[in-house]
């Protein structure tokens, strides 16, 4: 079963190649209920198609809070941190 993640984002047209990006990710789907929606700041490979990335996705929300129509594939590799600053967690040009 495919892992879940969750970020914001200023606009998700930043995201429409493949590309190595330092962001902060939520859980959807951890294996410990309890640490649902747990924020980890990673080192991940973010795909337009989600099907590249190893069938975890990673679901993109404005900084309003709305939900992008489609999910991004994603791979995580390397764990950063707990957090980081409010103005390097979200995508930017």
């Amino acid at each position: 079963m495919p892992l879940e993640f969750e970020t914001f984002v200023e606009d998700p047209e930043h995201v429409k190649e493949k590309m190595e990006r330092n962001i902060s990710i939520r859980e959807l789907t951890p294996d410990v209920r309890k640490t649902k929606y747990r924020t980890r700041y990673v080192k991940a490979l973010v795909f337009p198609d989600p099907v590249e990335g190893k069938d975890d996705l990673l679901h993109i929300r404005y900084l309003q809070g709305e939900r992008f129509p489609k999910p991004f594939g994603i791979t995580i590799l390397q764990e950063l941190g707990p957090f980081e600053v409010k103005e390097k967690s979200v995508f930017t040009s």
